[in-house]
């Protein structure tokens, strides 16, 4: 998977993620949901850390955030009263990735 499919998979989960914890009427779909953006957004930090380039990207830099949004400390999901505010920031984080990496995939 690319980075591009990648962010968009995670994409898609966030806006489901941020539709149920608006609402919270399926709060074990909600935490399936940020418990799978977590992991994801782990395995694709490890897969960036092992790459030997000192350099920062975009894609890299969203994934950090996506990890920082989704750290709760000690605290459940289920405790985190701006999950919704969370689950936002990141899918703006998202976008504004997506937007900037895909010119940059059709030039090529």
């Amino acid at each position: 998977m690319d980075n591009l499919e990648t962010l968009n998979a995670l994409l898609d989960m966030t806006k489901e993620a941020e539709e149920l914890a608006s609402n919270v009427e399926k709060p074990e779909r909600l935490r399936s949901l940020v418990v799978e953006i977590r992991q994801k957004a782990k395995d694709e930090y490890k897969k960036l850390t092992r790459d030997r380039r000192k350099r920062e990207t975009r894609y890299q830099l969203c994934i950090i955030d996506i990890l920082e949004e989704c750290d709760f400390g000690r605290a459940s999901w289920q405790n985190v009263t701006d999950l919704d505010v969370r689950l936002g920031r990141v899918r703006e984080e998202i976008e504004r990735t997506i937007k900037e990496i895909k010119p940059s995939r059709t030039i090529m």
